[in-house]
């Protein structure tokens, strides 16, 4: 498989490729689509990706569906939805393959993304993601730049995928302008509540599916997230960012000028 003909790459933004072997396509035939969707299964398990054809509908009608190349292997690929009525695009699911996770696809697969929406009139993209996973938390607000706009609980249900596992699926909702900058850790106030992230929530996760039916610790993680966070967000507290040793920054009304 090619990485995809000239006319359907977009250009990347930010920072440049790792190598100049990795290159970013756009999906543009049903057999990239198997391709970039097998890829999102070999990441998340082999039930997280059904239905091909509407992929395949969705990523040719207006949607977004792009594929990370390293020469001519898939190592990573990104799908997302038109939103708030074609003015947005909802990302709905990044996978990159082991062995080349941490290594800069992602950021180059966000940029992609982001290169995308401006070519389309897009001035915004949101995403959902795990509170507890402190790598996506840097990820998204520190290195991105985006905000949090809310705290959704048990918001896909049951997953029960090969990451997510048994635990509850909570998320914080993610809002990203592509004409926004690069965030930065926060020094917090002295009435600023902090949050703190356990170090590596995915390893518990996976010693958990495989040593007991119910989950545990994860659980336990779960529940503190989710009573440090919802309720102050939906009293009107902003989650303004990360502090350089992982602490959630939650801010009071009061304390915005």
């Amino acid at each position: 498989m090619q990485a995809g003909n000239a006319k359907n790459e977009v250009e990347v933004l930010g920072d440049a490729p790792l190598s100049p072997n990795i290159t970013y396509s756009l999906v543009s035939t049903l057999q990239e689509t198997k391709v970039a969707l097998e890829l999102c299964r070999e990441v998340w398990g082999a039930d997280a990706v059904q239905d091909v054809d509407l992929y395949f509908v969705a990523a040719t009608h207006g949607g977004y569906l792009g594929i990370a190349w390293w020469n001519d292997k898939p190592i990573g690929a990104s799908f997302g939805l038109l939103s708030n009525r074609g003015r947005g695009l909802h990302s709905h699911m990044t996978a990159v393959v082991a062995g080349h996770a941490g290594v800069g696809i992602g950021f180059g697969l966000k940029q992609h993304q982001k290169a995308w929406a401006i070519e389309q009139g897009i001035e915004n993209i949101t995403w959902t993601y795990d509170p507890l996973v402190r790598r996506n938390a840097w990820f998204n607000l520190v290195r991105l730049g985006a905000h949090v706009t809310g705290y959704e609980v048990n918001y896909y249900g049951a997953l029960g995928d090969a990451i997510n596992g048994i635990d509850e699926s909570d998320r914080l909702m993610i809002s990203w302008p592509v004409s926004g900058e690069p965030g930065s850790v926060v020094e917090p106030l002295s009435s600023d509540v902090l949050v703190p992230l356990p170090d590596d929530i995915e390893s518990i996760r996976s010693s958990e599916n495989s040593s007991q039916p119910q989950p545990g610790l994860s659980s336990q993680w779960r529940l503190r997230m989710r009573a440090d966070l919802h309720p102050r967000l939906n009293e009107g507290w902003m989650l303004i960012g990360l502090t350089a040793d992982y602490h959630y920054v939650l801010r009071a009304p009061a304390d915005f000028s």
